[in-house]
């Protein structure tokens, strides 16, 4: 038996904690803390402890179309035949659970070989951050907008620190677990304004925050107009990402009759898309890439199989705009492929997708935020930030 331990980062949340997959005979069996990660500092939530599960549940195995197994040439052919509609009938959905690299040929893809006029990502958000992790336990008044601590815990725990040192944390949102670890709360279903003494407080405060999640235009409001850092959380791990790629929340357009979607989701109890399964119903035709079986992969007209993130090399940026590797851990199933070597196949070869390197300084060449980061940096236990945008 061979086991080896390999350092990476957890496919759910923006947070990006650093963790150790156990690996043995190149099958993902287990998590280990990581106690060299500035991000998480060998902590994980529940989620991050059973990551390995997203590499072994709900697995999508073979190509399909319409629901039959085929081989990847008949499944390939198939799915070139979304380029027959026209650009303004074509919607792309790209998922921000991707790797940077992923995202970017994809979005290339999306634009340069479909011409699709709908392109947007699916659970993004929008927003940046002017605070980082490590100084949320240097803050003295943090204003907390909505279910914060419940949806990024491991940037949620942060927050206890600030109430050790004496701290505040105020809360303002409907009822929720955030609002039961605040130290003062305003509950409300809907928010355009804050407390008086919300406002005093944060004034007078010497180091003050209001984290919020991103595309709560709502709390951004709010922010706006306040005298402190933001912490801008994103849910998803590459949320941040696919913002500065420019996508925005993907909405299905009245002319939509095709659409090309990117449905990874670590888990189907983590599905992003249920919500546009209702929608999709009028199209004539469905592709699909994704490494674990979703609302929309079901109902893919073709279905590729894709590695799943930890089965394929590349990056992620989290909330706060720190740059992380990602690693193959584990091994990929034998009828699935990396997302990047699919968008080269459907491209016909017009994209090269082995050096991921190659394709992250191209990335780096198109995105200002990325200019200047050296893709051997990202290697360091702390990774490296983008420059402020």
């Amino acid at each position: 038996m061979e086991m080896e331990y390999v350092t990476t980062t957890c496919p759910y949340c923006g947070t990006g904690c650093g963790l150790n997959l156990i690996v043995v005979n190149g099958k993902a069996v287990g998590v280990a803390p990581y106690h060299r990660s500035p991000v998480s500092s060998g902590k994980l939530c529940t989620r991050g402890l059973h990551a390995a599960k997203a590499l072994t549940e709900w697995r999508i195995e073979k190509p399909c179309v319409r629901g039959e197994s085929v081989t990847w040439d008949v499944a390939l052919t198939e799915a070139k035949k979304i380029s027959g509609y026209s650009g303004d009938e074509i919607a792309v959905a790209i998922s921000s659970r991707l790797t940077n690299e992923a995202m970017f040929l994809a979005l290339r893809y999306a634009r340069e070989v479909l011409g699709a006029g709908n392109i947007g990502v699916v659970g993004g958000g929008c927003g940046k951050s002017t605070g980082k992790l490590s100084e949320l336990a240097k803050a003295d008044v943090v204003l907390m907008i909505g279910d914060v601590m419940k949806r990024l815990p491991v940037t949620g725990n942060k927050l206890y620190h600030v109430q050790k040192h004496g701290g505040k944390l105020l809360y303002l949102g409907p009822e929720s677990y955030t609002a039961v670890q605040a130290d003062a709360t305003f509950i409300t279903e809907e928010y355009t304004t804050i407390p008086a003494e919300f406002t005093e407080a944060i004034t007078v405060a010497a180091n003050p925050v209001v984290m919020y999640l991103a595309g709560d235009a709502a709390a951004a409001a709010i922010a706006t107009n306040l005298p402190a850092k933001t912490a801008v959380l994103y849910e998803t791990n590459n949320g941040r990402g696919a913002a500065l790629l420019g996508l925005e929340q993907f909405v299905l357009g009245e002319k939509t009759k095709a659409l090309f979607i990117i449905t990874e989701t670590p888990e189907r109890e983590e599905d992003i898309y249920a919500d546009l399964i209702q929608e999709v119903n009028k199209l004539e035709m469905i592709v699909a890439i994704g490494s674990n079986a979703t609302y929309l992969s079901d109902a893919a007209t073709v279905l590729l199989p894709s590695a799943a993130l930890n089965e394929y090399p590349g990056t992620v940026t989290n909330w706060e705009g720190r740059v992380q590797k990602v690693r193959a851990a584990s091994a990929v199933p034998e009828d699935a492929k990396c997302p990047c070597e699919i968008i080269s196949l459907l491209s016909d070869g017009k994209y090269a997708w082995e050096d991921k390197a190659a394709i992250f300084a191209d990335l780096a060449a198109a995105v200002p935020a990325y200019t200047d980061i050296a893709y051997e940096e990202i290697e360091k236990p702390d990774g490296i930030f983008i420059k402020e945008e």
